[in-house]
């Protein structure tokens, strides 16, 4: 059978080669030892000295179609998307989900809903929860546009937004929750949608936004490339910020996603000797659409000698209709 050789760069592993040619792992390091050189004989494992690797010539052309482009363009079609949104507290093992409506339009603008909200698979009970969820309200429709790389640029309804918190919800929410606890925290939202259009990275307190709309649409040199990030833990009210590192799959996978993995170490808050936590994201983009398909995220960080982790889930919904 014919060969042809392949650097094998960054791929030190013949596990994951293996996979990526479909082929035995014990076969792929037999064909290679049949073609190559004494000095390039593999034992069972990919020693670093091994620049290159003999595979058949029929794999590489059927290879080529499942290499990944290095770099990913923020998609520009019509779309009407649906996420299923799950949020877990691991300290208090409370879990919040929600379903959102994410319409895409022509110029990178977006017009984004959130459904009714649930914890623990029940509707809100108490006061501050109901509270919460009738103040967002207000919020949707929230249309904005985004940036090339996909992070949220400008908020385009905000006049709107800020009408109907004045005229249909603000006058609702004081009749109904009254005392000191529900008038500081009403003065917060009052805020918050004063400000509405002008500072729109207030959006990020809610750490669904900066998780999906996170800067994945870019070149990846290497398929790769290193950026500092920040999210808010709402349990601390405390932004905290990693060292990220994205890695991009180079090929796709079977079911024809993108893999994009970001991982990071939080960077130094000044605490001397102090834990650190860690970030742990993977992102699946369809190979046509290039839209979202899921995320799963783990975030994790120390506040007073206890560690504080979040876990989060999107999944895109498909319609069988």
């Amino acid at each position: 059978m014919e060969s042809i050789r392949i650097e094998v760069g960054n791929l030190a592993d013949l596990e994951i080669l293996s996979k990526e040619f479909n082929i035995p792992k014990k076969e792929l390091i037999a064909f290679h030892n049949q073609h190559c050189s004494l000095h390039e004989i593999l034992p069972d494992h990919l020693p670093k000295y091994i620049k290159y690797l003999y595979i058949p010539a029929d794999i590489q052309i059927q290879r080529k179609d499942k290499i990944v482009n290095s770099r990913i363009d923020l998609p520009d079609t019509l779309a009407d998307l649906t996420y299923g949104v799950l949020i877990k507290d691991a300290l208090s093992g409370i879990q919040m989900h929600y379903l959102v409506d994410i319409q895409r339009e022509y110029e990178n603008k977006v017009s984004f809903t959130k459904r009714k909200m649930y914890v623990d698979d029940q509707e809100l009970e108490l006061m501050m929860e109901k509270l919460i969820e009738s103040a967002s309200e207000a919020l949707y429709p929230l249309d904005f546009s985004l940036k090339k790389d996909g992070k949220i640029d400008k908020i385009l309804n905000g006049k709107e937004i800020r009408k109907r918190w004045e005229k249909e919800y603000l006058p609702k929410i004081k009749q109904y929750y009254v005392g000191s606890v529900a008038e500081e925290f009403i003065n917060k939202l009052n805020g918050f949608y004063e400000n509405i259009d002008e500072a729109p990275e207030d959006l990020y307190t809610n750490i669904f936004y900066p998780i999906f709309f996170l800067p994945l649409y870019t070149s990846y040199p290497d398929y790769e490339k290193e950026e500092s990030l920040s999210f808010n833990f709402s349990g601390i009210d405390q932004f905290v910020s990693y060292a990220a590192h994205f890695s991009m799959q180079k090929t796709f996978t079977e079911q024809d996603q993108i893999l994009i993995h970001v991982t990071g170490e939080e960077e130094d808050n000044g605490e001397v000797g102090g834990k650190r936590g860690s970030l742990n994201v993977m992102y699946r983009v369809d190979k046509n659409t290039k839209y979202i398909t899921s995320v799963e995220a783990e975030l994790s960080t120390f506040y007073r000698n206890e560690e504080i982790k979040i876990y989060i889930e999107i999944y895109q919904q498909k319609s069988y209709i």
